[in-house]
């Protein structure tokens, strides 16, 4: 195995699964927390996190395909995506993917699935497919705030991220958010969430 990445959750390995590439990702112990705990919640997150993969998926969205889940060890095998970050392609030139982020959210969002990390970094290019990655902070509300909190996470992100594309990638998606029958109630709410974060 080849390690690719390791982040502050998990480490990420380049692997083979029946002869196809793929990868592992494996929760990583934390020393602060009590052994027992960490566990549980490494266990918890893992389970989480393959199944609202797989959830997204089903309603069209796409995400790496799980081969399997090892939940004592607190892994994934999954798909290996051969493409680049959002971050690092998304131009002015192809704003249009701004759209279809948009609609792709819409739709996580309309079955109650809260991504919890969206960013560009997170949305993998391959080919002319947006795949979605990394819901190791994801989990499933039928809140108003919770959809509207993840909004706002990924367009402080994209603001951050992309400030020569604000505002018109984030109206654009916005708009793909609400063509693909995401609620304006959401995106309402949003806006006020952003002014008291921003007031207080």
């Amino acid at each position: 195995m080849q390690l690719i990445r390791q982040g502050a959750e998990a480490k990420l390995f380049k692997t083979e699964f029946e002869g196809k590439p793929a990868l592992l990702k494996q929760r990583v112990p934390k020393a602060y927390r009590c052994a027992q705990l960490d566990e549980r919640l490494r266990k918890e997150r893992t389970s989480i996190e393959s199944s609202l993969l797989r959830a997204a998926r089903q309603l069209g969205i796409s995400t790496p395909l799980v081969f399997s889940v090892e939940k004592g060890k607190s892994e994934i095998l999954m798909q290996f995506i051969d493409g680049p970050r959002i971050k690092d392609v998304l131009s002015k030139k192809n704003l249009k993917i701004c759209r279809q982020i948009g609609s792709a959210i819409a739709l996580m969002h309309e079955s109650n699935l809260i991504h919890g990390d969206l960013t560009t970094s997170n949305i993998l290019l391959d080919g002319k497919k947006l795949f979605f990655i990394d819901f190791g902070l994801g989990y499933r509300s039928n809140k108003l705030e919770d959809k509207a909190v993840d909004l706002l996470v990924f367009k402080k992100t994209f603001e951050a991220t992309h400030c020569r594309l604000m505002p018109k990638g984030w109206e654009m998606i916005i708009m793909g958010y609400l063509k693909a029958g995401g609620s304006d109630g959401i995106v309402k709410q949003m806006q006020k969430v952003e002014q008291r974060v921003r007031y207080h």
